[in-house]
């Protein structure tokens, strides 16, 4: 993901390469963020350990988890001044998602090869303040500090990979399903790219301290409109 991050900063200073220098724009403003969410937790905390004795022995009592996805945020914010201000937005962190190989099933008709799969969905509601230093005409460092209250919907389960003659062969974990909310620490820092238009585009990445997991990040790439 800091590969992704390296990238998108670049992506923002081409277009800074091209701006029009313009002084520091304050005011009310909207913006649109297309990034990569990476979440990284263990199945314990996540309370989605398969039930079987017979798998925990072989993927462990407490694996790993990690996953990427598409996120996707909305915010609003007022500029008070070049050096601070507020935000408020909403941010989908799509779905993470890992796969975990069980043992084999097999009885005289054959085997099946089989997979346990955990993933949490995340939302929230999100508040910042926000501090802005100007490094030149066309750019400008920030950091915010705020909060999340954030919902998320957690799931485990079962699932046949290869499939040989005979029935559903043995025992099988229950799905496991249900959700959680909270309300934790965030804090983004990021570079702002002017355009000498109403508009420019922010290079941010955010840490989210969530509950239940031990890393979540977006890194993106955000829109914004200043009125």
């Amino acid at each position: 993901m800091s590969k992704t991050f390296t990238v998108m900063i670049a992506m923002a200073f081409a277009v800074a390469s091209v701006a029009t220098p313009s002084i520091a724009m304050a005011g009310p403003y909207v913006g649109v963020g297309i990034g990569g969410t990476k979440t990284e937790s263990t199945l314990k905390e996540l309370n989605l350990v398969p039930q079987l004795a017979a798998d925990i022995a072989v993927i462990g009592s407490d694996p790993n988890f990690s996953s990427t996805d598409v996120s996707l945020e909305f915010t609003v914010g007022w500029m008070f001044n070049q050096h601070f201000g507020v935000e408020i937005g909403y941010a989908d962190f799509g779905t993470a998602r890992d796969t975990y190989t069980l043992p084999e099933s097999c009885n005289t008709f054959g085997c099946q090869s089989r997979e346990w799969t955990a993933q949490m969905q995340t939302t929230g509601v999100q508040a910042f303040v926000v501090g802005s230093v100007p490094l030149g005409e066309s750019v400008d460092a920030y950091l915010k500090l705020g909060a999340i209250a954030w919902d998320a919907d957690y799931a485990g389960y079962e699932k046949n990979v290869a499939f040989f003659p005979g029935p559903p062969i043995g025992e099988r974990n229950a799905a496991v399903n249900y959700s959680d909310s909270g309300t934790d620490l965030a804090a983004a820092m990021g570079f702002n790219l002017k355009t000498g238009t109403p508009f420019s585009v922010r290079a941010e990445l955010t840490y989210y301290d969530i509950d239940t997991t031990d890393l979540v990040f977006i890194a993106q790439l955000m829109g914004i409109y200043t009125f």
